[in-house]
């Protein structure tokens, strides 16, 4: 987030499926996009970092204990 208030750099940040409402996006940042919003998407960003983190922790534990019956064993 980094203080930028240019629809189209904040538009570019969206991810997944969100993507494909870049223009929406845009529509929806332009002039309405205030500091308090700017706080919010930030900690949603950060929790969504967050998860995308425990997921992959979690995927991988997942596989060691999947290991044995993957191994027949």
């Amino acid at each position: 987030m980094a203080g930028t208030h240019d629809p189209e750099v904040l538009a570019e940040l969206a991810r997944g499926r969100l993507r494909l409402k870049i223009p929406a996006l845009r529509e929806a940042l332009e002039g309405n996009f205030r500091n308090h919003h700017r706080i919010l998407v930030a900690e949603l960003l950060a929790h969504v970092d967050y998860l995308d983190e425990a997921i992959a922790r979690l995927s991988q534990e997942v596989g060691e204990q999947d290991r044995p019956f993957l191994e027949g064993g």
